[in-house]
């Protein structure tokens, strides 16, 4: 949604902006923080005069935990593999105006950004938000939004969260992938590995989200873990997944943490799921049953198996750790070509959507980014290969192909830049395979699709099968 300025009339209009990456990529983005609301006498910078809206999530985020009173205004649907969070009211655009209006004179606004969210998890999802870019904008070098102002509760007209960034510039990497040179990316590459590198060498203590201050979680009745290394002090709560989610009430028993070790945070999100396929055997009607009812019957059965086999090979996977807490690293888990802005000449933008950021155990943090990761080719593909469509352009498939070739090699290049850069990074991701699959068979063990490769790669590592190792990655890719 957008908010636009006329400089002579001073008339604001209200619409749909369905162009550009704010539409498909900015739904959701973490921002830099900014430790004070706007000051209306720092506004002068600004010399245009629209605001861009997005009102997201277009497609909703869910979180692992969230309030047990049902929020007004959000609805979840079933959909095939999960519940997805829906809006039962729209906010207002007038009263966005207004809101806008009230805060930033629109007369002298640059383009901006505005996310309304709904509360899938109130307050804690949207302060997480604004200190870990905090932290990032302070840490690293990598360019993110930066927070105008932001209001964490729905105490407010609009009657939702929500928070004004920066507009940033660039398109976003797979936009302009095809257009790149090698070396371009190969460049962009090595800002990642950079990236990476900062971010090993600057660790917390215990795994979830962080907070600026203490003072964030006081009304939270959630102890702080604080990483001992940094001023300001930044405590650690539960994780905010956006993967994740179960019904309200039943994360009621659920250890929300600050986790302090692997094994706590991959039991606490199999217990979730646990609990999740408990209460669907629980409330299923008395009577014959249905066809969808079966269905979801099966489906939880088929899921509680399956993660009473990974409780009982998650002792010798993840073993207690020695340190306590755990050691972590703030792992952005969404570094896809949708959430990397480039400019023309491949030189990196910004970096976007950085809600539901965690900090989380080495092993799970030491791997590619997204945008590397994918099916291995190691052959180039020829053009001459591939069939011609009508308009002259060759098919999908090659170019298809030709991203996971080209992938493949990138892959190669991260890893000899973080060799030089953090080698200690690269021991770590060596010897963590098996742990790394742990997470995303826990995300994917009520997926019916992937439940065969779940058991035979859970029948290899109980039966021992240590050598030619395959990943749950391979078994998905390569078979």
């Amino acid at each position: 949604m957008f908010v636009g300025s006329d400089n002579r009339s001073g008339r604001a209009d209200i619409g749909y902006y369905n162009g550009g990456y704010q539409n498909e990529t900015f739904v959701d983005p973490l921002v830099n923080y900014i430790s004070a609301l706007l000051d209306r006498s720092n506004t002068s910078q600004y010399q245009s005069s629209t605001i861009f809206f997005s009102k997201g999530p277009s497609s909703p985020f869910v979180s692992q935990f969230f309030d047990k009173a049902q929020q007004p205004g959000l609805a979840w649907v079933q959909r095939i593999f999960n519940l997805e969070p829906q809006w039962t009211v729209e906010p207002d655009p007038q009263v966005i105006e207004q809101t806008v209006r009230s805060l930033l004179p629109l007369s002298t606004v640059h383009v901006l950004v505005m996310r309304v969210s709904l509360p899938v998890d109130p307050y804690y999802k949207a302060m997480s938000e604004v200190s870990t870019v905090g932290w990032i904008s302070r840490t690293t070098t990598r360019p993110v939004p930066g927070v105008i102002t932001y209001q964490f509760s729905r105490d407010n007209p609009i009657g939702f969260e929500w928070i004004i960034t920066t507009n940033m510039p660039g398109r976003p990497l797979k936009e302009l992938w095809r257009s790149l040179s090698f070396s371009a990316k190969t460049s962009l590459v090595g800002e990642f590995a950079a990236y990476s590198s900062c971010l090993f060498q600057n660790q917390f203590q215990g795994i979830g989200n962080l907070y600026k201050t203490a003072t964030m979680l006081n009304d939270s009745g959630v102890s702080g873990a604080t990483w001992p290394g940094g001023t300001p002090p930044y405590p650690i709560k539960s994780p905010v997944s956006e993967k994740e989610h179960i019904p309200a009430g039943l994360a009621d028993d659920v250890h929300r943490g600050p986790l302090t070790s692997s094994g706590d945070w991959i039991t606490s999100r199999l217990s979730l799921r646990e609990k999740d396929c408990q209460s669907t055997l629980d409330n299923l009607p008395s009577g014959d049953p249905d066809s969808d009812d079966e269905a979801d019957a099966h489906d939880a059965i088929r899921t509680l198996e399956i993660i009473g086999k990974l409780k009982a090979l998650l002792p010798s996977i993840l073993p207690p750790s020695v340190d306590n807490p755990e050691p972590s690293v703030l792992v952005h888990d969404d570094l896809s070509s949708r959430n990397i802005l480039v400019h023309n000449n491949g030189e990196l933008a910004a970096i976007l959507d950085w809600e539901c950021v965690s900090a989380l155990p080495l092993w799970n943090a030491c791997d590619y980014p997204a945008f590397l990761q994918g099916r291995s080719r190691r052959s180039e593909p020829g053009l001459g290969r591939y069939r011609v469509e009508a308009n002259g352009e060759v098919c999908d498939l090659y170019w298809e192909h030709l991203w996971d070739y080209e992938i493949t090699l990138l892959r190669d290049v991260f890893i000899e830049r973080m060799k030089r850069l953090e080698p200690e990074w690269v021991e770590v991701f060596d010897k963590s395979q098996s742990q790394r699959d742990f997470a995303p068979v826990v995300q994917n063990c009520d997926n019916e699709f992937l439940a065969r490769r779940i058991r035979e790669w859970i029948n290899d590592l109980t039966a021992g099968v240590d050598n030619n190792y395959r990943s749950l990655h391979d078994r998905i890719y390569e078979d």
